[in-house]
């Protein structure tokens, strides 16, 4: 894919704000659509992972027929609809004989593809099947990930699919989180056949001491799934995409502040004779002699 350059200086500043960052404050926009042939349990099933990240996703209802990026070739119009949405990641929903009801999950960096996974759905349930229960998680909060199972570290494949996931689903970074407003969890189980898919709603109950006692009520989307084709990225793409900001050097006396930005500790000697020196007074804090 080719991109323009901007011509005068309100596009330079747009495109400098779309570029890749050291320090990502957002959240990461995500793409989600279906290719050439898809079906029910797919569409239901983005439909949900749509609404787990309300506010950072873009759903495109239309099939996409050219979309294959395991293909040569077949990745331009993801990548053209990842410009379009200023989305990193992308979730695309595919059914075929050979791969039915295949959910690819995968990334952008700089507006192309970096890596990818694809997930094998199976035992599928969507939000609405558990009732009020699906309906208590507030639109974009942040959920927390629970990933058991040696697999998600002994594997590469899983462990491609567990940092895409935390990724895709991580939200806006942050530096301090309150304990109410955390009202679901992600949990990935990993068996020897397959990897199970649970998002469960969290419940803080009087436990008559400081720390609450806590409940999880299923709310969906639930299911299975095992892994398909992978994709890594390229080397020198991935050193780029995780190259971190360098810190500074540590100055004695000076410190950030959110308000005030740098802020610094000046030392000042006692001063002498401050004490002996005249100053004018007022009348009106004059005091008055009063007769005994």
């Amino acid at each position: 894919m080719i991109l323009k350059k901007a011509k005068t200086n309100l596009g330079k500043r747009t495109l400098m704000k779309k570029a890749p960052k050291l320090v990502e404050k957002d959240g990461k926009m995500c793409i989600m659509l279906h290719g050439g042939k898809s079906s029910q349990v797919l569409k239901n099933l983005v439909t949900d992972l749509a609404v787990m990240k309300k506010g950072e996703c873009h759903k495109m209802t239309k099939k996409n027929d050219g979309i294959r990026p395991f293909e040569g070739g077949g990745e331009t119009s993801l990548e053209f609809y990842a410009q379009k949405a200023d989305a990193g990641a992308f979730v695309l929903g595919t059914d075929q004989k050979k791969r039915p009801d295949c959910l690819t999950v995968g990334r952008f960096f700089d507006y192309h593809l970096f890596d990818m996974v694809e997930l094998l759905v199976k035992d599928y349930k969507g939000i609405r099947e558990f009732g009020a229960t699906g309906n208590q998680a507030v639109a974009g909060s942040r959920p927390c990930m629970v990933f058991v199972g040696d697999r998600f570290e002994t594997e590469p494949g899983l462990k491609l699919a567990k940092n895409i996931l935390l990724d895709v689903f991580r939200g806006r970074p942050a530096s301090r989180i309150n304990l109410k407003g955390v009202d679901r969890v992600i949990v990935l189980t990993a068996l020897e056949d397959k990897v199970m898919f649970r998002q469960c709603a969290i419940k803080f109950k009087k436990s008559g001491t400081r720390m609450p006692k806590v409940e999880l009520h299923e709310m969906g989307p639930s299911f299975d799934f095992t892994l398909g084709r992978t994709q890594q990225a390229p080397s020198d793409v991935k050193k780029q995409a995780y190259a971190k900001a360098k810190s500074g050097k540590k100055i004695k006396n000076v410190s950030q502040d959110s308000l005030e930005g740098k802020v610094g500790r000046i030392y000042v000697e006692k001063q002498q004779g401050l004490e002996d020196m005249a100053y004018m007074k007022m009348k009106g804090l004059k005091r008055e002699r009063r007769q005994a």
